[in-house]
């Protein structure tokens, strides 16, 4: 499917209102109405007027759009809405896209949905959007735009970093972790308390669930929670806490799809064990630490340390954190924690790379294999290879493992990398997601090519990026 996102201003209001309009008309009945069914192309085109908008077209024909509203630090997404005959193609995701890429130097992306419309707001959050405000019948959701990645090689540096975070908190402050067993969260925590300079042993909460830990300066208190047996965040009601939650710094602990009520604005932390970097000692057991702000409070945030920059990143905020050459007995060893979801190969002739098309996503990127439970690894990725290009990859050997996060809802997971000889491709039909092959000289550039994918090439080949890249 060939769609085209493209910005639009005043002058085609009258189309994006159809468009839109079509949308809206298709959904249940609700009361009060959705505004965008009392537009008229003179406020369509007065909405346009402020920042333009997108509108998305397949064969040149109209098929989605919205409107592009700018508030402060965050853009707002208006009368969003694509054809009801061509939803669940990948258009709205088109849309979202190109909404991120209009959005460079905000903080994020905000929509409002309809509370009656829970297959809506589920859609939202799918693509990375959080709740943050309720106000019936409308909820409003947020996509952060940033992401910043954190070098963390010991417990003293984990320490510090809460520390220095500690340094800019104030009372009603929610901070969210989110980590495997024994990744740091609590050490992070420790450092919170050291810095917001309150009373006792900052320790795993997990058998009394929540502690209260009183100032002894003057400051917020800091209340530590694990969420880790709560069924909800409205448990937190039935703790008869010492302290109101408005008058301290919250820290929640296994936080992640429970804690998000609690505050409209958040900072999420997510810490993960690292797998490899070139400058660690082997005797570290050093971890990766993801900061994400999510609303207002955190517009302008001071990073508490210095940021190491990901390997590589796509438009969508995927990100490539780390890369592990290792050997394929190895990958028993992974922390269950953060799954190994898919495979991945760099199929190679005659110095070049074979590249697929994915129609989808209107990208070229390396074949890539989703595994199925108990699938191995390399199973996975020969049978898709096979599947996608009508031939065999030849002797398939692991070269190592990426650990990445995912752009929308920035999932941690992994990925086994292999490679393989093979000779020349012939016979190839499109089927699925491929409609396409090419090969590619990784000293040269390809137009399309995912940014992770390149990377992971060039770093298995050893090559360096093109002189026209600087």
């Amino acid at each position: 499917m060939s769609v085209d996102v493209r910005r639009i201003g005043p002058d085609e209001a009258a189309t994006l209102l159809a468009v839109v309009r079509a949308a809206f008309e298709a959904r249940p009945p609700l009361e009060p109405p959705a505004a965008t069914l009392t537009e008229s192309v003179e406020s369509m085109s007065a909405l346009l007027g402020k920042h333009g908008g997108l509108l998305a077209t397949l064969h040149g024909e109209p098929v989605g759009g919205l409107v592009l509203d700018p508030v402060g630090s965050t853009m707002y997404l208006r009368r969003f809405g694509v054809l009801p005959g061509l939803q669940g193609h990948g258009i709205a995701g088109r849309l979202i896209a190109a909404a991120v890429e209009e959005a460079r130097g905000f903080d994020d992306l905000t929509v409002v949905a309809r509370t009656e419309l829970p297959r809506t707001v589920a859609f939202w959050e799918r693509r990375g959007f959080r709740e943050v405000l309720r106000d019936e019948p409308n909820v409003e959701l947020r996509r952060p735009l940033d992401t910043f990645l954190f070098d963390v090689p010991d417990a003293d540096t984990m320490r510090e970093l809460g520390r220095s975070l500690a340094g800019q908190l104030r009372a009603g402050d929610l901070v969210v972790l989110t980590g495997e067993l024994g990744a740091g969260k609590t050490t992070f925590t420790q450092g919170i308390g050291e810095g917001l300079d309150v009373r006792g042993d900052i320790t795993s909460p997990t058998f009394v669930i929540a502690r209260v830990h009183p100032p002894l300066s003057g400051g917020p208190a800091l209340v530590h929670v694990d969420a880790y047996r709560l069924g909800g965040i409205d448990e937190l009601d039935d703790l008869d806490l010492d302290t109101s939650l408005d008058d301290a710094v919250t820290v929640v602990e296994w936080g992640e799809g429970i804690a998000e009520g609690l505050a409209e604005s958040r900072l999420e932390v997510r810490i993960i064990r690292a797998l490899a970097h070139a400058d660690e000692r082997v005797d570290l057991d050093p971890r990766r630490l993801l900061m994400t702000p999510v609303g207002p409070r955190w517009y302008g945030l001071e990073l508490p340390g210095p940021v190491r920059p990901p390997l590589a990143e796509k438009p969508d905020e995927t990100l490539l954190v780390d890369f592990w050459a290792c050997a394929e007995d190895e990958l028993r060893g992974l922390d269950r924690d953060v799954p190994l979801t898919m495979s991945m190969l760099v199929p190679e002739h005659d110095d070049r790379v074979l590249l697929v098309h994915n129609a989808r996503t209107a990208e070229w990127e390396l074949p890539l294999a989703r595994l199925a439970p108990q699938e191995s690894p390399r199973r996975a990725i020969v049978d898709q290879f096979r599947t996608a290009t009508g031939c065999d990859p030849g002797e398939v050997v692991l070269a190592g493992v990426a650990t990445v996060q995912y752009g929308h809802e920035r999932r941690i997971k992994r990925v086994a990398v292999f490679r393989s000889a093979l000779h020349e491709v012939s016979g190839f039909e499109a089927s699925g997601d491929v409609d396409a092959l090419a090969w590619w000289d990784p000293v040269q550039e390809h137009s399309g090519l995912s940014a992770i994918d390149e990377h992971l090439v060039r770093v298995l080949r050893g090559v360096g990026t093109p002189a026209s890249e600087g």
